[in-house]
């Protein structure tokens, strides 16, 4: 068996991730679905988790297209505009306050078949190229790492916390 490429294992690592994720949702009571989010371990990148859990799900679910996505553009050497969270994240929780967990998990899914082999088909010599980002200078790894994974995994603490 021949050795993975690193941006497979990204790929396995954001699929990992995802997978516990996706438990954590599926495990949800409808009144936890319901709760108010909690910040956890702290309010990261200005994002108050002041909202239901499941629109937080739905945030995670949205995002990750539009993270990688935006890893994409990098790829490409196109420029990452800022995007304004705080205004996108107020929009969103009026906009999905009735989201279902159903709904959310059909994301989820889909997502998940097409993030996992977008990942996979970055170039090993591409991970370590450092692109300018709103938030300054960033590598395609640490995109990876911190945003499309950890992006999730802060949210998924936030939901844990709520609901402990």
């Amino acid at each position: 068996m021949g050795s993975q490429t690193r941006a497979e294992r990204y790929a396995e690592a954001y699929l990992s991730a995802h997978k516990d994720f996706v438990k954590l949702i599926r495990s949800l009571s409808d009144q936890q679905w319901r709760l108010v989010g909690r910040n956890f371990p702290e309010r990261t990148n200005d994002e108050d988790e002041n909202r239901p859990v499941g629109v937080i799900a739905y945030h995670v679910a949205d995002g990750e297209q539009f993270i990688t996505n935006r890893i994409y553009m990098m790829l490409e050497g196109k420029p990452l505009n800022p995007v304004n969270f705080r205004a996108t994240n107020s929009q969103q929780a009026i906009e999905r306050a009735n989201v279902t967990r159903d709904e959310v998990l059909a994301m989820l899914r889909s997502n998940e078949e097409t993030i996992v082999p977008r990942v996979r088909a970055i170039p090993d010599a591409a991970l370590d190229v450092e692109h300018e980002t709103p938030v300054g200078p960033a590598t395609i790894a640490q995109r990876i790492e911190r945003v499309l994974i950890g992006h999730m995994q802060t949210h998924q603490g936030s939901i844990e916390a709520a609901i402990s």
